[in-house]
């Protein structure tokens, strides 16, 4: 069968020679073969471009839900970080009234003729709002408290608003030479609390103001060698740590 031979005659138009070719049957069998074959392997090419382009768009939608899953983990993280410190200040809270002394002096200052009420005896009372425990903004400390330094330092871009960690009366707005941009605030009985190195205050002397209301900008004024804030407390003339006091932020 493949020894037979097929003819191709090419005859012309305007009557010319004609051109006789004999084709071995194996050759056109040869030939269709190929074409069924590179017919094969177009289609499988094209199979396997349509199959990559899906892939590649599992590809796309899987890293879409895996961001989503990496914000949604860093949001658990973030809650269980804001659940420990809500934990910790409730531990603080129920350490500081449930103090044994405390209550000593609950009982034995209820009648008594000092008109000072300590911080501690005002949580017991329930005013809250008259005692620094909000967190004058957020930030790590650059400077912690000790006795040659009474204060801490909040490290902050400059500009950041600052809030009063407790309602009271400004009893200073003003530039001191080391602290720069200064206000003090009178809560009552003998606590204070005082915030410099700001850029610009925003309550004046006199002025009554809210716990966390927005007091200052942070700044880098008098003797600051960084951008931040100065933070101090002191409570019957003396300064104390303002970190005992915090209970949130």
């Amino acid at each position: 069968m493949f020894r037979k031979h097929l003819t191709l005659l090419i005859i012309p138009e305007e009557g010319g020679k004609t051109h006789e070719f004999k084709m071995p049957r194996v050759v056109l069998w040869f030939f269709g073969l190929c074409v069924v074959g590179f017919t094969a392997l177009l289609s499988m090419g094209l199979h396997g471009y349509s199959e990559a382009r899906d892939l590649e768009e599992v590809v796309l939608r899987l890293q879409r839900e895996k961001s989503l899953l990496e914000a949604e983990v860093d949001q658990v993280d973030q809650l269980e970080q804001v659940l420990i410190r809500l934990q910790r200040s409730n531990d603080q809270l129920r350490a500081i009234l449930g103090g044994s002394s405390e209550d000593g002096d609950l009982q034995g200052n209820a009648g008594s003729a000092d008109p000072d009420i300590s911080s501690l005896r005002r949580l017991h009372w329930g005013y809250v709002e008259s005692v620094p425990t909000a967190w004058p903004l957020a930030g790590p400390l650059a400077r912690t408290f000790s006795e040659r330094f009474p204060a801490v330092v909040i490290a902050a871009v400059e500009g950041t608003p600052v809030c009063a960690g407790a309602s009271g009366q400004v009893r200073r707005s003003g530039y001191d030479e080391d602290l720069g941009q200064l206000l003090v605030i009178d809560h009552g009985n003998g606590i204070e609390t005082y915030y410099g190195y700001n850029s610009h205050l925003l309550v004046v002397e006199g002025e009554y103001v809210l716990k966390g209301q927005s007091i200052a900008l942070s700044g880098r004024s008098g003797a600051s060698a960084q951008e931040g804030l100065y933070y101090a407390l002191r409570e019957g003339g003396r300064f104390c740590d303002p970190a005992r006091y915090r209970l949130w932020l």
